[in-house]
């Protein structure tokens, strides 16, 4: 460990909570969408297929509704991918086998923690923790106990400019290689 990085639980750093099961009987047209498994794609959350649940259930799921930027883990089939949830898919709700880290304080960097999370590295270590037959699983209780290095405020600044900076770059060599 570099000098000045500690480690620490992702549950002491973040409130981590787990989804609710929607009942498909109930979706409508347009409404609170609801974020599914399989909406969490490695690096986003995509709208793929969009379920909606009725607004005027608000109240009664209040506990299950997300933020824009809440970061999303996949926990059943494809584990371990980590998605950013954008302003546009709001209002939305965390449906059953994702999970939902938001930070508890300010020692940690939101875009530090999703780059920390969303590298092959972490998703190969969640399939190497899950358990299942047909498909895997990842408990709540091992994310949970998933410790994660974290340098000072500084260093992860310069380490999420030096990230971004790099995946802008990709991006647009990617955009470029289509055209």
């Amino acid at each position: 460990m570099k000098e000045g990085w500690e480690y620490k639980k992702l549950s002491d750093v973040c409130d981590i909570l787990n989804g609710f099961a929607f009942k498909s009987s109930k979706y409508v047209s347009e409404g609170i969408r609801i974020i599914r498994i399989t909406n969490v794609q490695k690096g986003r959350v995509e709208d793929n297929d969009p379920k909606f649940y009725p607004l005027s259930s608000k109240n009664e799921i209040e506990r299950y509704l997300l933020k824009e930027g809440d970061l999303l883990v996949s926990l059943t089939g494809n584990v371990g991918r980590v998605g950013r949830l954008p302003q546009t898919l709001l209002p939305a709700a965390l449906n059953q086998r994702v999970a939902c880290l938001r930070l508890k304080g300010n020692e940690v960097n939101k875009q530090y923690l999703y780059h920390f999370l969303n590298s092959d590295y972490f998703e190969n270590i969640c399939t190497k923790n899950s358990s299942g037959v047909a498909q895997l699983n990842l408990s709540t209780v091992w994310l949970s106990n998933y410790e994660i290095s974290i340098p000072s405020l500084s260093e992860q600044q310069r380490i999420v400019s030096y990230l971004d900076s790099a995946f802008a770059k990709i991006d647009a060599m990617k955009a470029n290689a289509e055209k």
